[in-house]
């Protein structure tokens, strides 16, 4: 079914478009009870050396200080803090206790689901294309979308492509997963860089915008909630 403009599929963002979290988008001034809760779950007594040393590679990998196009992965980034540490432990019971200290909380908001079951009836394809922090494995990343599941056409993450938006190869990968051309597709995004790495490829891009503040990247549309995409594909 092809609908207003001829779009056949939408893309989606996950953090602060169709998942809620509770915590800011920036993790440095939540570190020390991050490494807290992943020393805890690998048995390892923290010092305050340890914590500053752990803190120095974090911040090296934090995008929202030092920004990259290029991704790396969780276990090097972790084996880079063992380094420091002169330990060696199982990564992902590490890793686990890490993430999931910034993934608690983590819900649709109460629109997600709703607008996802509308889209799918109407024959939409949905698509995910989303940026993890430090590297996050898919097991984890992924879990936070998991109830949305069988609404998902394809989900993929910036480590599965290499590379974080607004570079090109995931929004290319997502078209070719969904097998739709750039102008049959709209991405959805809660950011800058969702909206620059749509419109380098001529894709329709979509701000949600659930703030007061006035936020304009150029976008195509501005949505203060997913519900009104409705109107905006004349639905």
């Amino acid at each position: 079914m092809v609908f207003k403009n001829g779009i056949k599929a939408i893309g989606f963002d996950v953090g602060h478009t169709l998942i809620k979290y509770n915590n800011p988008l920036n993790w440095q001034g939540l570190y020390r009870p991050g490494l807290e809760r992943a020393a805890a779950a690998a048995n390892i007594t923290l010092s305050e050396d340890m914590i500053l040393a752990a803190t120095d590679v974090l911040l090296k990998y934090n995008t929202r200080v030092n920004n990259r196009e290029w991704e790396t992965t969780s276990d090097h980034i972790f084996h880079e803090i063992l380094e420091k540490w002169g330990l060696q432990t199982d990564l992902y019971t590490i890793k686990s206790g890490f993430y999931s200290f910034f993934r608690a909380d983590a819900e649709p908001y109460p629109e997600t689901i709703g607008t996802m079951e509308k889209l799918k009836r109407q024959g939409i394809k949905i698509g995910i294309l989303t940026d993890v922090a430090y590297g996050m494995d898919n097991v984890f990343s992924l879990e936070d979308i998991s109830t949305l599941s069988d609404l998902i056409d394809i989900a993929i993450t910036s480590v599965d492509v290499g590379y974080r938006k607004p570079n090109s190869a995931g929004y290319l990968k997502l078209l070719d997963a969904l097998e739709v051309s750039p102008n049959e597709m709209i991405f959805i995004g809660d950011e800058e860089k969702d909206i620059i790495g749509a419109k380098k490829l001529g894709i329709a891009s979509a701000l949600i915008n659930r703030s007061n503040e006035i936020k304009d990247f150029g976008q195509d549309y501005t949505l203060e909630s997913l519900s009104d995409l409705f109107s905006m594909l004349d639905l």
